[in-house]
């Protein structure tokens, strides 16, 4: 009769093992669970809060006070100058700012496809869909130190201020073209860009994200100002 106990066996570390994964997936689990509440609450204060700063340059204005305070007043100022709205046909989440009876901009939730996934944006745009007043990019999955880049504030400082639609423009074809020059090269023409130094597919998905999805936007604008 063998006295061999049943640590000893080739079953018991198989099954120890097993029993652990489960106590500690629960463990998981549960604290998930318990935080995923805060975590999209924090997601959602995150998001708002970029809506609002890319809004608050008009606001602040029309407001008499500073840029800095506006957003030190969150959540007060998102719920009291902020709507979410929508476009005609355009299956995107669309904000604008609003004081005094008066729409004084618009901010816009776009997407496209960079080098290594999907990146999504918030663009806010002139209460007439002519200017870029701000970017800011959200969710990207671009190589650290290169096309991650596109996230740094004066790559996106480029872009603000900028008229994009054609003066002749016709349908899908509003949006006038980009044009990138090198990293650190002072632009010369209104639709230059400045791309990050080895990341030119990168730099390149941005810019036809705002062409595309801002082509969508504008098209969907004019269904709303001219049914």
């Amino acid at each position: 009769m063998s006295d061999k106990s049943f640590k000893d066996t080739m079953l018991y570390p198989i099954l120890f093992m097993l029993a652990a994964c489960i106590v500690f997936v629960g463990v998981l689990a549960i604290m998930y669970r318990g935080s995923e509440a805060k975590i999209r609450a924090y997601k959602q204060d995150s998001y708002q809060k970029i809506v609002l700063s890319l809004l608050s340059e008009p606001l602040s204005q029309a407001l008499s006070m500073k840029p800095f305070y506006l957003l030190q007043d969150y959540p007060n100022a998102y719920n009291t100058y902020i709507t979410e709205s929508s476009l005609p046909g355009l299956d995107r989440r669309v904000f604008y700012a609003k004081a005094e009876d008066t729409i004084l901009g618009y901010c816009v939730d776009i997407g496209g496809k960079g080098l290594w996934g999907t990146m999504r944006a918030l663009v806010a745009m002139s209460p007439d869909f002519k200017t870029i007043k701000g970017l800011a990019i959200y969710e990207q999955m671009e190589t650290p130190g290169l096309g991650a880049r596109i996230g740094e504030e004066w790559f996106l400082a480029q872009f603000n201020d900028i008229q994009v639609l054609k003066l002749d423009g016709n349908a899908g074809n509003y949006i006038n073209d980009f044009e990138y020059i090198p990293e650190g090269q002072t632009a010369s023409k209104p639709m230059q860009i400045q791309q990050i130094t080895g990341a030119t597919i990168t730099s390149t998905s941005v810019t036809r994200m705002l062409k595309d999805e801002l082509n969508l936007t504008y098209t969907a604008y004019l269904r709303q100002v001219q049914p």
